[in-house]
């Protein structure tokens, strides 16, 4: 990720990438003005994208299913009246 630079009416800021405050006068590295901003970013990955898609298929496939067995308990009432 690259740090946030705007002219700043000619003078150059760079800005935090969380809250959008002025870090610094000028041009520099940082990308975030202080270690809440920075933590507020930072986030773990449990889990690939092939995990991600097979826990939605089976979720999906649970919702299926449960409509199914809705839609057997509707017949089955409608044939019983």
């Amino acid at each position: 990720m690259k740090p946030i630079h705007k002219f700043n009416n000619g003078r150059g800021a760079t800005l935090c990438h969380w809250c959008s405050k002025i870090i610094n006068n000028g041009f520099t590295d940082a990308l975030y003005c202080n270690e809440i901003c920075e933590s507020k970013n930072k986030f773990k990955i449990d889990f690939t994208y092939e995990e991600y898609l097979e826990k939605i298929d089976s979720e999906f496939k649970q919702i299926k299913e449960r409509a199914n067995n809705l839609m057997r308990l509707k017949n089955g009432f409608k044939d019983k009246q």
